[in-house]
This record gives C-alpha cells, structure tokens and sequence, in this order.
C-alpha cells in the first residue's frame, strides 16, 4: 500500500471498526464523527466557493453500503 490515501483510509477504517466492534459504540456516532472532521477539515482548508462544490458533490456523490454483517 504505497498510496498515501489508501494508508489513511484503512487506518480511519480499521480504527472506525475497532470503536463499534471493541467498544460497542453506535455506527451512527462513528459516521457523525467522521463526517463532522471530514468537514472542519474541509472548512479550513478550501475557500467558501470551494467548500460549497465540496458539498454538492458529497450530496450528489453515489456511495455503495458496507455490507451489514461487517459493521456489527
């Protein structure tokens, strides 16, 4: 795994299944935090034009379910 963004998103991923599988926190509460960073990290770092282009795509952007067995 050379990308650098392949690395970070299995680290999050790993690290996200670790706090519902060992923790037994709500996905819901992993996925709020996640998105809630995700956008603060976003906000800081794109102009208000971009921010806003940023949104649209992520509301317009098709994403396919984990399977449901995974996630529990």
């Amino acid at each position: 795994m050379s990308d650098p963004v392949d690395k970070i998103y299995q680290d999050l991923f790993d690290h996200s299944m670790h706090l519902m599988k060992e923790h037994n926190l709500p996905v819901e509460a992993v996925a709020g935090s996640l998105m809630a960073i995700a956008m603060r990290l976003y906000r800081t770092s794109l102009s208000e034009e971009e921010f806003n282009k940023m949104k649209e795509v992520i509301l317009d952007t098709e994403v396919e379910a984990f399977p449901k067995r995974s996630l529990h």
